[in-house]
């Protein structure tokens, strides 16, 4: 089944009708028609309280989950998979100037691993998660490349007393997080990834600095779309940060990790989030 299929809690029933309506391939066509005949309308945000969750995983063990078009990262055999997870504030057309601040401020998860430098700056979802149905609705009827998941619980506060940001997200038995995170003065680069990257700024600048995203199609997962993304970032303000609490997900499992696999976490405390365009990808035709 394609991960994207929409996934729906019982308390979100009356949706459920949506389900079909939205993975229907005449109805996404004839979107895709449109957008390709119209210009691409800009969306803007301002993201805080970014927590940045990544696994090193055996590549092999990922490889088959994407088209063999799709080269994956890797080093010494690992790949990376991500978990970034952040608040939005007034997430909406760029168009609406002021009057975007009437706009709702969900909160997102983009689950993702990394291209190779064939394709530099460019990630690959596995999942994105969002709070709100408007959200989902949203990105599922306007774009390719935001097949968002309704979470039936979704957390991300921070503490600001203790310099902590507590996260937790239910959306199945596989995509579900908690996660406490602690500021840290501490840059230190686990001991697994030090011989992929020579320092904690190099492993970090990888890992944030992003230009392009992809995703499979909902109706036709050997199709993919490109998202084209603004996000000027200050490197020097990204803060390092230790895991004081951790239910990984179960997905892991599908990796070959468990549960007690070690994690690289940092936060990136806010930046502007632009989205600037969207093509279909000629490798996937």
């Amino acid at each position: 089944m394609n991960r994207h299929r929409l996934k729906l809690p019982a308390s979100k029933q009356w949706l459920r009708f949506l389900t079909h309506v939205l993975s229907c391939r005449l109805l996404l066509q004839l979107r895709r028609l449109m957008m390709r005949l119209l210009p691409f309308m800009r969306l803007q945000s301002q993201v805080s309280h970014i927590v940045y969750l990544s696994w090193l995983v055996d590549v092999d063990q990922v490889r088959q989950r994407y088209p063999q078009h799709v080269p994956l990262w890797e080093k010494q055999g690992k790949t990376i998979f991500t978990i970034l997870t952040y608040q939005h504030h007034h997430f909406g057309f760029s168009f609406l100037a002021k009057l975007r601040k009437l706009m709702p401020s969900p909160q997102q998860s983009n689950w993702r691993f990394y291209l190779d430098g064939t394709y530099p700056k460019t990630v690959i979802f596995e999942q994105v998660i969002v709070d709100q149905a408007l959200y989902v609705i949203g990105g599922r009827v306007a774009s390719d490349v935001m097949p968002a998941q309704y979470a039936s619980k979704f957390h991300h506060q921070e503490n600001e007393q203790d310099k902590s940001i507590h996260t937790e997200i239910v959306v199945d038995a596989d995509y579900s997080l908690m996660s406490d995170v602690h500021i840290t003065a501490a840059k230190q680069l686990p001991f697994a990834w030090q011989p992929l990257f020579s320092s904690w700024d190099e492993a970090v600048r990888f890992l944030v600095d992003q230009d392009h995203a992809w995703a499979e199609w909902v109706d036709q997962p050997t199709r993919m779309s490109q998202g084209d993304i603004e996000m000027p970032v200050q490197f020097q303000q990204i803060q390092a940060a230790k895991i004081s609490a951790l239910q990984a997900p179960q997905l892991l499992q599908q990796f070959g990790l468990d549960c007690e696999a070690e994690v690289f976490a940092f936060v990136v405390p806010k930046l502007d989030f632009y989205v600037v365009g969207e093509k279909v990808l000629p490798e996937s035709q």
